[in-house]
């Protein structure tokens, strides 16, 4: 039996703990003697020998239903697509079940306004990525057919009033546009677009920063594209595999490099442990301040070479980062996030 675990690396998630005595005032407690036996139980199955050998055989066997621990779908040509149901929930946007309410329609769009009239009182751009869900990228790779209708956030897109529609970048068709058979924009076996995949959203965005900023030279940087594979990606160890299918990984690059555009500043304050501080080569840059989850890793060598600096925030852009933002004074505010994540950015 493993005793020392305490993490399963294959499910993600932390092991049972093994019981221990709790007392108040030197008293047991009666309820949680009860819950012993039951404690009891999820160590033993969580530590019994060979677990992780029969863990694997029954993820082997699993393939063949499509799905795996609730939490990965196993698609065509071994694509691997994150489907947990209290993040994102991505089943049920495959299948269009899951679209708002009025009402959670009314709130998002409030919320952007309320943030770009903020914004416009303190002379600051801005400018809102939502980052499309690999299924909605490739649905092809996926095992079921897909219905017609619309997505959420196509629902949401939908309802955006003119004045703020130049303001949310949603590059979904942008990218299948760009899609080819050769190299895909999204990790095989990963929730995440690639640096090819980021790209393409970068075109996008920084067109509309072109825009926003019409008198400024910014730099024309011509890219080479080199492309390795490994067997892993993050969704492989959700599934119990050590190592699963073909991940092909482009790597973008300006020929001379990326040092060639900026350098990377000590992390320090609120950019906290995920977070960073870029200084560009050329000063005469807008200054930017971006909010943004794990899909801006593979966009932030492009958006650090455009702008003078950068900070770049993990986490939820929120009413407490105002008087920071205003402090700092930076030309744009820029907040991105994947879009199964929607529902969390509703006030």
């Amino acid at each position: 039996m493993d005793h020392k675990s305490i993490v399963s690396e294959k499910e993600n998630r932390a092991l049972a703990a093994f019981p221990t005595l709790q007392n108040s005032g030197g008293r047991i407690d009666a309820a949680y003697i009860k819950s012993i036996p039951q404690s009891l139980d999820g160590y033993i199955n969580d530590r019994f020998g060979f677990r992780n050998i029969f863990v694997s055989l029954a993820n082997g066997f699993n393939k063949r239903s499509k799905t795996i621990n609730g939490n990965v779908i196993i698609g065509k040509h071994e694509w691997l697509f994150y489907s947990k149901a209290d993040d994102g929930n991505n089943i049920a946007d495959f299948f269009k079940v899951n679209l708002f309410a009025d009402s959670e329609v009314t709130r998002f769009i409030e919320r952007i306004e309320k943030i770009s009239a903020w914004c416009n009182d303190h002379n600051i751009k801005f400018l809102l990525l939502i980052a499309p869900n690999k299924h909605n990228v490739y649905p092809e790779y996926y095992p079921f057919d897909r219905p017609e209708g619309i997505t959420r956030t196509e629902q949401i897109i939908a309802a955006l009033p003119d004045h703020l529609k130049d303001l949310v970048i949603y590059p979904l068709d942008y990218i299948i546009q760009n899609k080819t058979k050769t190299v895909p924009l999204y990790f095989e076996t990963d929730t995440h677009w690639n640096m090819l995949g980021a790209q393409w959203a970068f075109n996008l965005l920084f067109n509309r920063i072109r825009r926003l900023f019409p008198d400024t030279n910014f730099p024309n940087i011509q890219y080479v594209t080199d492309i390795r594979y490994d067997f892993a990606g993050d969704i492989v160890p959700m599934s119990g595999f050590t190592s699963y299918g073909k991940r092909t990984i482009p790597n973008v690059r300006p020929e001379a490099g990326w040092e060639l555009y900026y350098h990377y500043v000590k992390n320090e304050g609120r950019n906290g442990e995920n977070g960073v501080i870029i200084k560009n080569s050329d000063l005469s840059l807008p200054k930017a301040i971006i909010f943004r989850d794990s899909f801006f890793i593979a966009l932030e060598p492009f958006t650090s070479s455009i702008f003078s600096s950068v900070e770049y925030n993990w986490r939820i852009l929120g009413e407490s980062e105002k008087d920071y933002i205003a402090a700092n004074k930076p030309d744009i505010l820029i907040w991105e996030f994947v879009e199964r994540r929607i529902i969390q950015n509703l006030p």
